[in-house]
């Protein structure tokens, strides 16, 4: 009985190294294969960092007309709200 014992326990042992080092291996491979997939390309990121570029400087552009824009809403809301109001006309005053 004690033979069945130790062959069971040699072979819990090495069955897991074995394991552990087939699984290791394995999980080596599909994390270099996710990793790789997930990379850009040389060539692909160059393209797609000026396109990048330019989307932004179109996005700076039309941000620095609206600041312009409200600027130009804001100077004459002032100058209208500084202006005095004309009193209405064909009333008299008490």
């Amino acid at each position: 009985m004690e033979s069945r014992g130790d062959g069971f326990g040699k072979g819990l042992l090495l069955g897991t190294l074995f394991g552990g080092v087939i699984g290791g291996v394995l999980g080596v491979i599909i994390a270099n294969r996710l990793t790789a997939q997930s990379r850009p390309q040389p060539v692909k990121a160059a393209g797609n960092s000026n396109n990048l570029r330019q989307n932004l400087e179109e996005k700076i552009n039309q941000l620095n007309e609206t600041i312009d824009q409200v600027r130009d809403q804001l100077a004459q809301a002032s100058a209208a709200a500084s202006e005095p109001v004309p009193e209405p006309s064909g009333r008299e005053s008490p």
